[in-house]
């Protein structure tokens, strides 16, 4: 574009000289003539030059029209090279924010993740032979004694179905072990919440990393937990939703057949829900 603007003002200057070179001429030439007696019949022999100077005057003017709408649609041009090359400099921003908004999400998952882990190091339980169980082998502990309530609870309810049998089993157990377990259910919840509520594309990817993190008691603990309030309204629709009791090993549910119906297909990952 710069050069093609040179080229231009050195045809803008040549015409100017050129210019000024016919009204040179056209003075001088009045200047000769002025004292002639007979200038009147000389100045008619140039007529014909006149009419040419005219027209080249007018054509210099058509050659400036078309120089000027030459630059002005180069002008143009330049303007679609610039426009195209924002418009991939806007997509290489678009993209450099994708890359870092997956980044700072995942960087606040696994800190997550990585805290979850942390609170499960930090449980101990202490039987009555003064033995202590520490870390995730306490779910161990905490599915058997889940299961003496529960079978507990139905002995002193034979009145009731199995879902308030399992209500009432696990809310007697949680009262015994809240202090253990709450603060890691709520955890669990809010890192499956935290994906969910993301903005992140391949949501399904993040859960099944945080399923794999899960032992076989943890699955059988949060299955019991979320079908009493404790986990009914907020947690249970997650947990259908993203399959996180895929891998439960339903034949150690206390009453297999009735409890699976509990939840919906969708939970064991029988009827994938779509959660893009």
């Amino acid at each position: 574009m710069n050069s093609v603007s040179h080229q231009n003002k050195e045809s803008y200057i040549g015409l100017i000289v050129l210019l000024l070179a016919v009204g040179l001429v056209w003075a001088v030439s009045g200047w000769v003539i002025y004292p002639l007696p007979d200038r009147g019949t000389f100045g008619d022999m140039f007529g014909a030059v006149n009419a040419l100077f005219s027209a080249l005057a007018f054509a210099a003017i058509i050659y400036t029209i078309f120089l000027q709408r030459k630059e002005l649609a180069l002008q143009r041009q330049e303007l679609a090279f610039t426009r195209a090359e924002l418009e991939g400099q806007k997509l290489q921003l678009v993209a450099q924010n994708e890359v870092l908004r997956i980044q700072n999400f995942e960087n606040t998952f696994f800190q997550l993740i990585k805290l979850l882990n942390d609170i499960i190091s930090s449980i101990d339980l202490q039987d009555s032979g003064g033995n202590v169980t520490s870390g995730r082998d306490c779910f161990n502990a905490f599915f058997t004694r889940l299961k003496v309530s529960y079978f507990k609870a139905k002995k002193d309810n034979p009145q009731v179905d199995e879902q308030q049998v399992a209500t009432i089993a696990y809310e007697n157990f949680y009262k015994r072990h809240q202090g253990e377990i709450a603060h890691y259910f709520s955890t669990l919840y809010n890192i499956i919440k935290f994906v969910h509520g993301s903005e992140i594309k391949n949501k399904k990817f993040y859960t099944n990393l945080v399923r794999a993190q899960l032992s076989n008691q943890e699955l059988l603990i949060l299955f019991y937990n979320c079908v009493t309030p404790l986990g009914s309204e907020k947690f249970k629709p997650l947990i259908e939703n993203y399959a996180l009791l895929k891998m439960l090993p339903t034949q150690y549910l206390f009453a297999a057949a009735d409890h699976a119906s509990m939840y919906l297909n969708s939970a064991y990952g029988r009827a994938e829900q779509s959660v893009e």
